[in-house]
């Protein structure tokens, strides 16, 4: 049984004493419950999401004006390294990109 549930029975039997007051405040202790249950979901998804970012920073590297994902076994990549500095977000490089980037180097252009 949950704790919305438990209470759920509780205002049940305080209806039926017919105290009118108590049922009252077992229905906000209700509603502050489930605003509980609500925060604390939120803040575990926000906790999962900070800690998939923090394992990201934690492997990407930074080599030939793009980022890489380094694991054990494999180096994913390349990354814009403009979208990770700016806002954060893993965007990947398609070799035509690549290839702008490259023909800027070379012709010393700022990217």
């Amino acid at each position: 049984m949950s704790i919305i549930d438990d209470i759920k029975s509780i205002a049940k039997t305080i209806q039926q004493v017919d105290n009118i007051e108590l049922y009252q405040k077992i229905l906000n202790v209700e509603a502050e419950a489930l605003e509980v249950i609500e925060d604390n979901s939120k803040l575990r998804d926000e906790n999962r999401e900070l800690k998939e970012k923090l394992k990201i920073k934690e492997n990407l590297k930074y080599e030939n004006n793009a980022y890489w994902l380094e694991s054990e076994s494999k180096k994913d990549g390349p990354f814009c390294s403009c979208c990770w500095d700016v806002d954060k977000n893993l965007v990947r490089i398609h070799p035509c990109e690549i290839q702008l980037i490259i023909s800027a180097q070379i012709a010393n252009l700022p990217l």
